[in-house]
């Protein structure tokens, strides 16, 4: 007999979000699946304080609220939900903002329909759930995560000093995971100047790359 599993999907593309449904709809040998949608972070939580659903599949990278914040809003009202984050990136700031927030796993857009029920039945019974490429990146990040953690400790008692206003504007807003058009917008400036400002925090700051970035971002402007 099949197990009947609510789900919410929480994705502002409405192609995805059918895209999953049929993933679903088409692997139900073991579940039955009960399937809500929601367009954006604000209408997830919404909808997820409305019902109780088994699963809450949640896009990371939503307008507005994004899926990191949206999964804390959420948990903080119900700890018990289960939420598997799914993303387009496999970057380790995306993952670790996600994990931080309590979800239950992290699969890519590019999951297998196989796989997405192996992560539910996987959440369902009590264990955490990491596709291949997430898991790589996570052990890969913890084998440099001595000497990044170095370089930013002795960078971070200089960043006031070494950074102009208009560099640590720029540099909250990657924190924010914000993409260049979005930083563009919100400071009045040019792409081409937001890419400037982020190619110079790189060298002030002493990072390789942009996941480098976002994480000395994020733990800078969270203390």
């Amino acid at each position: 007999m099949k197990k009947n599993v609510r789900i919410l999907i929480v994705d502002d593309h409405k192609m995805v979000r059918d895209g999953i449904r049929s993933m679903l709809e088409y692997q139900e040998t073991k579940f039955k699946f009960f399937i809500n949608e929601a367009a954006d972070g604000e209408e997830g939580i919404e909808v997820a304080g409305q019902n109780l659903y088994d699963i809450i599949i949640m896009d990371y990278q939503l307008p507005g609220i994004d899926g990191a914040e949206a999964a804390r809003l959420i948990l903080q009202k119900n700890p018990e939900a289960k939420i598997l984050a799914l993303s387009n990136y496999n970057e380790y700031m995306y993952i670790d903002r996600m994990m931080k927030t309590g979800v239950k796993g992290f699969v890519l857009k590019n999951v297998t329909p196989e796989e997405l029920v192996k992560a539910i039945d996987t959440i369902l019974n009590g264990s955490n759930y990491y596709s291949n490429d997430v898991a790589v990146k996570l052990i890969n990040f913890g084998n440099n995560q001595d000497d990044l953690n170095s370089r930013m400790r002795r960078t971070k008692t200089k960043i006031y000093n070494d950074l102009s206003s208009r560099e640590t504007e720029v540099l909250k807003l990657v924190g924010e995971a914000k993409s260049n058009d979005e930083i563009a917008e919100k400071l009045c400036i040019s792409k081409r100047t937001v890419e400037s400002h982020k190619q110079n925090l790189l060298r002030k700051i002493g990072v390789k790359n942009t996941s480098e970035l976002i994480k000395f971002a994020i733990e800078t402007f969270q203390e």
